[in-house]
């Protein structure tokens, strides 16, 4: 594992929209997920950001893993709190799932959270990502509130918060 760096835009462009391809069983009519093109710019854009601490997982070379640590100032629905940072885009590759890489990328977030002093984490999970929220909770995360409509993306969302 380690920091991702600009020139992983595509691979972590790629990683999310294979992770969202399942979202339409659970979304509203209608909806669909970010192009690649959309993808790529927004990482382009977010990896030369010093605060965006996007952390990859590789296999043979490839990218088969993401998750991303930001201050919760600096995402989205921002909070001006300077300990609560926010994670955002957990994907492994499918031919990962049931291997554990979930949970290390998972640690290594924490780890990267406490580095930078963030104290507590929060994150937005799909209200229908069941297997997600189940992960989530596994890992100690708890539900902050009640589901919202997220316009972007488009999605009834639930807040999760948790401890670093």
């Amino acid at each position: 594992m380690r920091r991702a760096s600009v020139g992983d835009a595509e691979a972590l462009a790629r990683c999310v929209v294979a992770g969202v391809a399942d979202y339409p069983a659970f979304a509203p009519p209608g909806w669909s997920g970010p192009t690649y093109e959309e993808e790529l710019a927004h990482h382009r854009a977010d990896l030369a950001q010093e605060h965006f601490h996007c952390i990859v997982a590789e296999s043979g070379g490839a990218v088969v893993g993401q998750i991303t640590v930001v201050p919760a100032a600096r995402a989205a629905n921002p909070v001006d709190d300077p300990a609560l940072g926010h994670v955002r885009n957990l994907f492994v590759d499918r031919a990962q799932w049931g291997s554990g890489l979930a949970g290390r990328l998972h640690e290594a977030a924490l780890a990267d959270a406490r580095e930078r002093g963030f104290a507590r984490l929060r994150l937005f999970v799909a209200a229908g990502q069941a297997r997600a929220r189940a992960f989530y909770e596994r890992e100690g995360w708890r539900p902050a509130g009640d589901p919202f409509d997220d316009p972007v993306p488009g999605l009834l969302m639930v807040e999760y918060r948790r401890l670093t």
